[in-house]
């Protein structure tokens, strides 16, 4: 635990030093989501609040697949891949310690917009309760990403279509519209994934649709469970066989 907290603080240690990087960081999530959460006030006075509730999970999907999507990706260009493959800390553990900074992160920027919008009149999804949930469907969105990270280290090219994933996931899951208005086919491809339920259980809470709340949370824990695991096994697969290889230095 040391180690993975080792990584955590680093994390923030590097970050720290960029000081105006963090004005960016603080308004980039508002001027990304606001047209689409005006535009759906522009339609009715109640299509705000869901479209932003879908927008602010789907926006930790999208930062921890870039921070850990992209983690080890980076770790190759600062050329310290072969000493996180070397040292007595697992991949998974590296994960874990990036993904808690992450969490601070996200924790922080969603806070932020949530201000922004309050103070632009949006009421919905903005007051502070929402913030943990925002949170506790963040750490599923952490689990989720894990497998993907671990696709990456398996298959490195998939991390240039990284974008394209998180904007499809969106897409698919529903981030601006109501999911059940799309084709049955498109419903249940859209379940295989965390951020559907993810959403769906935002919008309930939002909503007060009680009936719905725990079947979606229980939906969300076990789909995510099985990416979790899978992702698992994926990282320990795909470090055995570089490992076997002699890969680390060349991914």
């Amino acid at each position: 635990m040391k180690a993975v907290l080792f990584i955590t603080w680093k994390e923030a240690k590097v970050q720290s030093r960029y000081r105006f990087v963090w004005i960016n960081r603080s308004l980039t999530p508002f001027f990304m989501l606001a047209p689409y959460v005006l535009a759906g006030r522009s339609l009715s006075a109640a299509l705000d609040g869901p479209i932003l509730v879908g927008c602010l999970i789907w926006y930790w999907l999208n930062q921890y697949f870039f921070g850990l999507g992209g983690a080890f990706a980076e770790e190759r260009e600062e050329g310290t891949m072969t000493s996180i493959a070397l040292s007595p800390l697992s991949p998974l553990g590296f994960l874990v310690g990036r993904g808690l900074w992450l969490l601070v992160d996200c924790l922080f920027i969603t806070a932020v917009t949530m201000i922004l919008f309050a103070l632009l009149g949006v009421p919905q999804g903005t007051w502070w309760l929402m913030l943990l949930l925002y949170l506790l469907c963040g750490l599923f969105m952490f689990a989720f990403s894990i497998f993907f990270a671990a696709m990456i280290l398996l298959f490195r090219r998939l991390d240039s279509l990284n974008f394209i994933i998180q904007q499809g996931l969106g897409l698919l899951s529903g981030q601006t519209a109501r999911i059940e208005t799309y084709p049955r086919a498109l419903q249940l491809v859209a379940y295989t994934f965390p951020l559907v339920y993810a959403i769906r259980l935002g919008r309930a809470v939002l909503a007060g649709e009680s009936s719905l709340i725990a079947p979606l949370f229980l939906g969300l824990c076990g789909i995510t469970l099985i990416y979790f695991l899978l992702g698992i096994l994926g990282l320990n697969w795909s470090v055995r066989r570089m490992r076997q290889r002699g890969e680390w230095e060349t991914w």
